[in-house]
């Protein structure tokens, strides 16, 4: 019964040094411990000793603002990077396509009900906001909807059962049901042109990286404004993005 009990305990510290990296991650500036605790719906006295061990091993920091990820979290990006087939596989591929269309290219991965941002090559004229690589977004706003279009059934379901309606960025309303009847078109036609959803002005084109289970790997897309291009335009570059996709596909 001892053995048992350890792993446990020790699970849950993990659990909980897990949910407290993910709540500064998520963060757009440092947070006070109270605002840490409330975040990751920990104890005050579990969060300090918790935010005092990661302090130690330099996963945290604390200035006169509060707590913010330290050194050591840029270390692990670098080593994602370095290391990650897909990126590695990938940005030769974005450098490319970017250099052939002349817009930017990126390539997202799913996390639960979230896409990041893995990599990014910039077009020949640079778009106003950029992306950070790493950022989290949600799955129903943008490029993000092709990685959930090829998602399972159940889990679908069971998504949009809890999905409250969304305001895109052009003032438009997003129901469930909408989304569920773009989520079908996406799986006929395999790409989502996406315009002034979750950024005013921004157009981007997306399709799914095909993995080796028939679902979708990653989603690459091509992303630029209204200001610059016609929804047709970027839908005439979808042969280009397309053979982008099969050949990352055909390379992890």
């Amino acid at each position: 019964m001892g053995a048992p009990t350890g792993t446990g305990n020790q699970g849950r510290t993990l659990d909980r040094a897990l949910d407290v990296l993910e709540c500064l991650e998520r963060a757009r500036g440092p947070l006070r411990l109270s605002e840490i605790a409330r975040e990751s719906d920990l104890h005050l006295a579990t969060t300090q000793r918790t935010v005092n061990q990661l302090v130690r091993r330099g996963y945290i920091q604390q200035d006169g603002l509060g707590y913010s990820l330290g050194p050591v979290i840029l270390s692990l990006a670098h080593a994602f990077v370095v290391n990650d087939r897909l990126s590695t596989v990938a940005t030769p591929i974005l450098t490319e396509l970017s250099a052939s269309t002349g817009l930017t290219s990126s390539l997202f991965v799913r996390s639960g009900l979230e896409r990041i941002l893995v990599a990014r090559v910039d077009g020949v004229d640079p778009l106003r906001y950029q992306f950070p690589i790493g950022r989290r977004v949600p799955l129903d706003l943008g490029g993000g909807k092709v990685l959930l279009a090829h998602g399972d059934d159940a889990e679908l379901d069971d998504y949009l059962a809890d999905l409250p309606d969304a305001r895109l960025a052009d003032g438009r309303v997003q129901t469930p049901d909408d989304l569920r009847a773009e989520l079908e078109r996406i799986r006929e036609t395999g790409y989502h042109l996406a315009e002034s959803e979750r950024e005013l002005g921004a157009l981007s084109l997306t399709r799914p990286v095909p993995g080796h289970d028939g679902g979708a790997a990653a989603a690459i897309n091509l992303v630029t404004t209204t200001e610059t291009t016609a929804p047709e335009e970027l839908l005439a570059l979808l042969p280009e993005i397309s053979r982008a996709a099969g050949a990352i596909g055909a390379r992890i």
